[in-house]
């Protein structure tokens, strides 16, 4: 008895930590948005660790304007890997509940600027290729290894966040009326 009453109280705390757009839910929770998350998550990886390697050149005179060109276009491809990934996870949202769109749209959206920041990046590499250390150059090279880490942690949180909820809903339905 008494541990029903403890986890009736926890369920209702953490439902009540919510905001209140989660609370209304008219659809249930898409099974494959967790799934194209899942599969974005490599992608990301590689991201991460060529954007990390990216922003390391620039710390130093180091490598020519050859060796940026090719990190900067491995992660081009990534980055378009996941710009079709985020294409997958917009054609859920429709069918997606509403907290899940709301994540669709938050990472979708810094999806969107890692792709802008590394265009930007590209570009200014293509107009200076005997100093790619000059600014705003290495300014770029940071902004996408936060771009991607943030998106990484958002991706991570949003998968976290799906599988509580579904484990709180499970046992909120063994709870007696």
């Amino acid at each position: 008895m008494n541990s029903r009453i403890v986890l009736f109280g926890v369920l209702w705390l953490a439902s009540a930590a919510l905001p209140a757009g989660l609370h209304a839910q008219a659809a249930t929770d898409n099974p494959n948005v967790a799934a194209q998350l899942d599969a974005a998550k490599p992608i990301i990886a590689k991201i991460k660790k060529d954007a990390a390697e990216l922003q390391s050149f620039s710390s130093s005179s180091g490598p020519s304007w050859t060796s940026h060109a090719a990190v900067l276009t491995r992660i081009k491809d990534d980055v378009n890997k996941l710009q079709e990934n985020m294409r997958g996870l917009q054609s859920h949202r429709t069918v997606a509940s509403a907290w899940q769109q709301d994540a669709i749209d938050r990472v979708t959206s810094l999806a969107n600027d890692l792709a802008k920041n590394m265009n930007s990046a590209m570009d200014h590499l293509n107009k200076n290729k005997t100093r790619p250390t000059t600014s705003p150059y290495p300014e770029y090279l940071k902004a996408n290894t936060q771009i991607v880490n943030a998106l990484a942690e958002e991706i991570d949180g949003i998968i976290d966040y799906g599988e509580n909820k579904a484990k709180m809903d499970a046992l909120e339905k063994k709870l007696p009326e």
